[in-house]
């Protein structure tokens, strides 16, 4: 297990440096204003992507290895193309802060959901290197085209942006796509489809992770100004770097519980993994706590002075979530989803419920509670659940010792 946690915990390294250099570049030189304007593009992408992954998600996992795999992507991929578009056009009707950018939400929405719906497949043959490989090399493509636009052509907008995700995305597209060619030409036959039963499953996760995204980016709407959103997204994005530890135990819960039979076992680990991701995410922002402001403000520019004190306010909720996504993904891998589902949504009614007033008296300060409380709850049910369902004790919670055993001498 500490094996392919490393390896993960380092392709999840790369990524999140490559990311954390995309996120200078386009704060200190594109500016406040349109790091903003990108970040509401690529979220209502976001949107689009969780309802696709109501079928092309990572619950299909659980069924990559007992369902015919020809059929599971003929479905998936009719499904992205026509879900896409339904949804593309919905953004356009309502226009739903686009700026514009309609035809390129729709295109590169399809092409981004389309390749991680051939990363689910790769992760469900467990194929952990070339996952995280692809996954990996996407935004360092990205960060690449930005450099050159803005640095060599200089090219200082949106567009460029959106530009360079298309260039970034095709690549991995293309050898995900060969990959997938490959399986399905597998002489291996399997009929077995139950449609019904993976958007069930589907349903309750990408449910749960709608409201879980929209428990924090839901601000984003509520913000008066692009300003505003850019200040606060990037003081997001660089906090939520903590979950790259959480993020580089995940995948492996989710394809061992999805693969294995040893119920008590799996039960077990996840606590324990769960309480060791905690613990390290809790280091990071103690660390973040000695960094002086004036770092964020060289790094990122002026409109970012307030960066460090956002990032503090959020950390609360960040480290609630470090704990309680390894729970999240173990109920994932056994097909669970509606406790999932229903902790989610408790957060998110939370933001609902405060989220306007807060954020209309304390504009970004109140959209830093309204997340952590939100976060906060969500993460108590889970947690509570989890620990009664499977016969926990608090002591149970504070032990580390025995746990660290358990990690080092397990074969996964």
């Amino acid at each position: 297990m500490l094996k392919k946690i490393t390896h993960t915990l380092f392709s999840k390294g790369s990524t999140a440096f490559i990311n954390f250099a995309i996120l200078l570049i386009t704060s200190k030189v594109l500016g406040g204003e349109i790091r903003g304007e990108i970040t509401l593009f690529v979220l209502n992408i976001a949107i689009i992507q969780i309802v696709n992954e109501i079928y092309t998600g990572y619950t299909l996992v659980h069924f990559i290895p007992k369902f015919s795999f020809k059929k599971l992507y003929k479905f998936g991929f009719l499904w992205v193309a026509v879900c896409t578009l339904v949804l593309s056009i919905f953004f356009y009707l309502f226009n739903v802060r686009m700026g514009g950018n309609w035809v390129h939400l729709f295109l590169l929405s399809f092409i981004v959901i389309l390749h991680s719906f051939h990363l689910v497949f790769i992760l469900g043959k467990e194929k952990i290197k070339l996952y995280n490989w692809l996954s990996a090399s996407q935004p360092l493509i990205l960060l690449l085209s930005l450099l050159i636009f803005i640095f060599v052509l200089q090219q200082k907008s949106v567009t460029s942006y959106i530009i360079s995700m298309y260039i970034s995305f095709v690549p991995p597209a293309i050898i995900s796509s060969i990959y997938i060619l490959k399986e399905y030409r597998n002489p291996i036959k399997q009929e077995v489809f139950l449609v019904k039963q993976i958007f069930t499953n589907g349903f309750y996760n990408q449910f749960a992770a709608l409201t879980h995204m929209l428990s924090n980016r839901y601000n984003y709407y509520l913000l008066s100004t692009n300003l505003l959103v850019g200040v606060y997204s990037s003081a997001t994005s660089l906090i939520e770097s903590v979950w790259l530890i959480s993020g580089s135990v995940t995948p492996i819960i989710l394809t061992h519980v999805a693969n294995s039979k040893q119920n008590e076992e799996n039960k077990h680990i996840t606590f324990v993994l769960a309480k060791l991701c905690f613990l390290l995410s809790i280091v990071c922002v103690l660390i973040l706590y000695f960094i002086p402001d004036a770092f964020f403000v060289f790094l990122l520019g002026d409109d970012f002075a307030e960066t460090k004190h956002i990032m503090l306010l959020l950390s609360p909720g960040i480290l609630c979530v470090s704990f309680s996504s390894i729970i999240v993904h173990y109920y994932s891998g056994i097909g669970q989803q509606k406790t999932i589902a229903l902790a989610n949504l408790c957060g998110f009614i939370t933001t609902i419920s405060l989220g306007y007033t807060l954020v209309s008296n304390y504009s970004v300060i109140g959209a830093c509670y309204v997340s952590s409380i939100s976060y906060f709850i969500t993460s108590m049910i889970l947690l509570i659940v989890f620990m009664r369902k499977h016969h926990f004790t608090i002591k149970d919670l504070f032990e580390i010792r025995k746990n660290i055993y358990l990690i080092k001498n397990n074969t996964i």
